[in-house]
């Protein structure tokens, strides 16, 4: 019996480092690693973002980093994330997080208007303009909402 749980605790710390090492890799993702679906991940996101409108900012700041170390390839999380920071004073975290999820998703036009709007604030009006620029060049039929904010911003630029 007791051999039986060492042969066991081998073959799960064998596997645990094959899983490491092809996290490490990038052949493999932590979600795939922890198993958990599109769906249980957007559950918890959204619990965080509840706890954002809440104004419990450090709990939900903790839920969005969590879900970006397990979901990398999501831009929701980073622009989350963002705001999160923006909301905590931290513009340049939050210019970080919103360049993150460009890079995940650069067609998304609400991450340059997120990271525009840090800019803007810290009156750095160029990276700003080309933000809100790229958004309206890149924005569609289901975007007027963001892509009426771009152009109002574009309008206040110096």
């Amino acid at each position: 019996m007791a051999e039986d749980k060492h042969i066991e605790g081998d073959q799960l710390q064998r596997r645990l480092l094959q899983l490491v090492a092809q996290w490490s890799e990038g052949k493999v993702s932590l979600k795939q690693i922890v198993g958990l679906s599109e769906e249980e991940l957007y559950a918890i996101a959204a619990q965080g973002y509840f706890l954002f409108l809440q104004g419990k900012t450090e709990p939900a700041r903790v839920v969005f980093e969590g879900l970006v170390a397990v979901d990398p390839k999501n831009a929701y999380y980073y622009r989350a994330l963002g705001a999160i920071y923006w909301r905590l004073k931290e513009a340049q975290k939050a210019l970080k997080q919103f360049t993150y999820a460009i890079r995940v998703s650069p067609r998304e036009i609400s991450s340059y208007v997120n990271r525009a709007e840090v800019y803007v604030a810290q009156q750095q009006f160029e990276p700003a303009r080309q933000d809100l620029t790229q958004a309206l060049r890149l924005s569609g039929p289901n975007d007027a909402a963001l892509e009426n904010k771009a152009r109002a911003m574009l309008r206040m630029l110096p």
